[in-house]
C-alpha cells in the first residue's frame, strides 16, 4: 500500500507542542512496521485545524501518488473542523482510502459506533480551537486596549518605544490623517488607493496601498489615536 503522511502545527503551538520533525518521525515508523510505502509527507507550519483548504490539498496529493492511506501523528492534526473531519472521513472511505492515527490504527466511519467516536472527538477537538481563538482575541483585545503590541509588526501610523509600548510614528500619522479626510469624503477603498498613489503615498514595503491594507487602517483608527494621544 502507498501512504501519504501528514503533519500540522497550528500558529499557536507552543514549546510543548509534538514538533513537526516528531510527527513526520512517528508517521514515517508507522508506515514502516505496516509495510507501506510513504510516498510523501504533506507538512503545515502554522495552519490552523479549521482550514478546509489543507484537505482539498491532501485530496490532490492523494491522487498524484495514487495512495490509499493517510497517516497522520494525532486525529486533531487532520482536521478541528467536525463537519469537514466527517465529509473528507466519508469521501475517502467511498474511494478506499483510509485514514490512520499513529499508535491507534484506522479511523473508520461507517459503522455507528464508529461515527460516534469520531464524531464525539472531532467535536472536542473543535471546541477545543474555538476556546482557544477565544482566548486569544481577548488577550490581544486587551492589549490593544492598552496601547500595547500584539505582534512583532508595531501598527501603521506607530513605533515601538521603551517597554515595548507604541508611539506616534510622525510620517505615517500624517497619512493616516489623509487616509481618514479621504474617506470622509465617501471615496471607496478602491478609489482611495489610487488617489493615494497618485499623491504618492506608499505602503511601508514601498508599494501602492492595496485596498484589502486601507481596510484595517480605516477601521482600527482607535489604536494609533490613542497612541498619538498617549
Amino acid at each position: 500500500m502507498t501512504a501519504l503522511g501528514y503533519v500540522r502545527r497550528s500558529k499557536e503551538s507552543g514549546a510543548r507542542t509534538v514538533s513537526l520533525e516528531d510527527q513526520e518521525a512517528r508517521v514515517a515508523d508507522y508506515c514502516r512496521v505496516q509495510g507501506w510505502t510513504l510516498a510523501e509527507v504533506l507538512v503545515d507550519d502554522g495552519v490552523s485545524g479549521g482550514r478546509r483548504d489543507r484537505l482539498q490539498r491532501i485530496q490532490a496529493a492523494l491522487r498524484q501518488h495514487g495512495a490509499n492511506v493517510v497517516v497522520c501523528y494525532h486525529l486533531d492534526r487532520v482536521a478541528r473542523d467536525v463537519a469537514a473531519l466527517l465529509d473528507s472521513l466519508r469521501a475517502w472511505s467511498k474511494r478506499g482510502v483510509e485514514l490512520h492515527v499513529v499508535g491507534r490504527g484506522r479511523i473508520e466511519v461507517e459503522t455507528a459506533n464508529g461515527l460516534l467516536m469520531t464524531g464525539i472527538e472531532g467535536l472536542l477537538a473543535e471546541h477545543y480551537r474555538k476556546v482557544i481563538s477565544e482566548k486569544t482575541r481577548d488577550a490581544l483585545a486587551r492589549l490593544r486596549a492598552k496601547g500595547r503590541r500584539v505582534s512583532r509588526f508595531p501598527p501603521y501610523g506607530c513605533a515601538l518605544g521603551p517597554g515595548g509600548r507604541l508611539v506616534p510614528k510622525p510620517e505615517e500619522q500624517a497619512v493616516l490623517a489623509e487616509i481618514s479626510a479621504l474617506r470622509a469624503t465617501g471615496l471607496s477603498l478602491r478609489a482611495l488607493a489610487r488617489v493615494l498613489a497618485a499623491r504618492g503615498q506608499l505602503a511601508r514595503n514601498g508599494r501602492p496601498f492595496a485596498p484589502s491594507t486601507l481596510w484595517p487602517l480605516v477601521r482600527n483608527r482607535a489604536v494609533t489615536n490613542r497612541a498619538t494621544a498617549s
